[in-house]
């Protein structure tokens, strides 16, 4: 990213949040914000030791992370707001003092001004020097990045509409920096219990280093329709077009949306089912199963996306990650909390070789008292470089002790 167009830290989240909150604040009606305010400061004490392949692995020596933080909840009839943020130094025999080394914020809003309308914004912001600093997936980078994340969402009877946003930006000046916006606008012409006829318009931009890369736009025409109390599906059909500014292209592809929701049961199914497909000039979607429980916690999802992750991909890029996640209460307020991902990346218009990257992580953790707990940490990361790009290999464990206080 050059330095012109580069956004400090500090002034990206307040941007972030100053374009988020008036908007939120709007959708929802005065009285309810009379709710209750709850601040939750908090501080993340951790020793760590990582270890790197080859020799030298044992000079790498301990690491101190010190991470305070605070959170703020606001809950009124029918809406709450929630507001997070994590700033991370480290420390350590080489580092004099502790120097910065992330950063991470969220806003989450959610509002039911009536029976049949609904809004919800969220955003994020992550930026780091760690490799093994956050549990994003995607490729790794060597040097700081900051991936920012946004969106919104509205429902009505007769209409939904919502607008998804990320973007990734690199300090290096050898990387490029990646923008991809989504939206989608929904209306319902006849609109029953169980049936729901269905008029939607899709759109997709992609951007490369500031310049239009792809461009995508989509109609729909279709149904969506409950059939049964925990069993749903919707199914549209129609055409898309599809914009190569880059090589100066257009095509015309079919449009087909196909996606199912059942809980846990409906179908004889032990878990919840959550799925969507969308095909126009590439297949992308998800499929998400989830099994809550009274003590433990199962949730797996896969996806594929395209997008722009940017770095040292010039092109728009496809994407796909299964991640998974374990959560058990075992006695004596002990608890395991076990995750992963397993992602692959490449150029959207090379059919070449996947950038396979991998993560693991396990905690441990006791209560001590409900203001303090502690945790035994591990963490694993591998990615595969491609022959063009040798740099891109990486592979790290990383064990640590965490103690946490104030709000868990």
């Amino acid at each position: 990213m050059n330095a012109r167009h580069r956004i400090p830290r500090s002034a990206f989240r307040s941007l972030c949040l100053a374009l988020l909150c008036p908007l939120a604040i709007s959708g929802a009606p005065r009285p309810a914000w009379s709710g209750p305010v709850a601040f939750g400061p908090g501080l993340d004490l951790e020793v760590r030791q990582d270890q790197l392949p080859g020799p030298g692995t044992d000079d790498q020596g301990w690491i101190a992370r010190l991470s305070p933080r605070l959170s703020l909840v606001r809950t009124g009839v029918g809406s709450t707001l929630e507001l997070t943020g994590v700033r991370s130094y480290d420390s350590n025999e080489r580092l004099a003092g502790p120097a910065w080394v992330g950063d991470d914020a969220a806003l989450r809003f959610l509002t039911t001004p009536g029976p049949h309308s609904a809004f919800s914004a969220n955003a994020g912001y992550v930026s780091s020097r760690d490799p093994l600093g956050s549990n994003l997936t995607g490729p790794l980078t060597f040097s700081e990045s900051a991936i920012a994340t946004g969106g919104a969402r509205l429902e009505l009877w007769r209409l939904e509409s919502e607008v998804q946003m990320r973007s990734h930006t690199y300090e290096s000046p050898g990387h490029l920096d990646g923008l991809s916006r989504v939206w989608e606008v929904s209306a319902f012409p006849l609109r029953r219990p169980e049936t729901r006829a269905v008029l939607s318009g899709r759109g997709r931009e992609v951007k490369i280093a500031d310049s239009q890369a792809l461009n995508t736009t989509s109609l729909t025409l279709g149904l969506r329709r409950t059939h049964f109390e925990g069993l749903s599906s919707e199914l549209e059909i129609g055409a898309a077009a599809t914009r190569d500014p880059v090589r100066g292209t257009n095509s015309w592809d079919p449009a087909v949306v196909a996606g199912i929701v059942a809980d846990r049961g409906a179908i004889r199914l032990p878990f919840d089912l959550r799925a969507r497909a969308f095909k126009d000039v590439a297949t992308t979607g998800y499929v998400e199963a989830s099994l809550p429980g009274r003590r433990i916690r199962l949730a797996a999802r896969g996806e594929q996306t395209l997008g722009a992750e940017g770095g040292y991909f010039a092109d728009p890029t496809l994407a796909r990650y299964l991640t998974f996640e374990v959560r058990d209460t075992l006695r004596g307020d002990y608890q395991l909390t076990l995750q992963g991902s397993f992602g692959q990346t490449r150029s959207f218009y090379e059919n070449g070789a996947w950038l396979d990257t991998n993560r693991a992580w396990a905690s441990l953790s006791h209560s001590v008292f409900p203001w303090m707990s502690a945790a035994l940490d591990y963490s694993f990361v591998n990615q595969d470089g491609d022959a063009s790009v040798p740099s891109w290999v990486f592979r790290r464990n990383r064990v640590g002790l965490r103690l946490t206080l104030g709000a868990q």
